[in-house]
């Protein structure tokens, strides 16, 4: 019989990409990673738990937009709206993995 157990893993580091470098897109940043496995989960979970994060770093201010991910389906872009910038800016990206 297979056993299961519901998880949740977090990461957080410093991280880089070989891209050009330009206002928006530097080689070094940080990346917070997670990974929420249980059974019965929907694209709502998801949308709750991101809420949740955002909320506690004090973004509130969030929309969702249908993006392609080629590991995960369905895949969402996540932004939040930047006061200074007077716009909606990307702040996250986020999926749902199948077995």
């Amino acid at each position: 019989q297979e056993k299961f157990s519901p998880v949740k893993y977090f990461s957080i580091d410093r991280v880089f990409r070989n891209e050009s470098l330009d206002a928006t897109h530097l080689a070094e940043f940080h990346q917070v990673e997670g990974v929420v496995a249980d059974r019965g989960l929907t694209l709502g979970h998801l949308m709750g738990i991101l809420r949740q994060f955002f909320t506690k770093l004090g973004i509130t201010q969030l929309r969702f937009k249908p993006a392609y991910n080629p590991y995960t389906e369905p895949s969402m872009e996540v932004f939040s709206y930047h006061e200074g910038l007077k716009k909606w800016v990307e702040v996250g990206n986020s999926g749902v993995f199948h077995p």
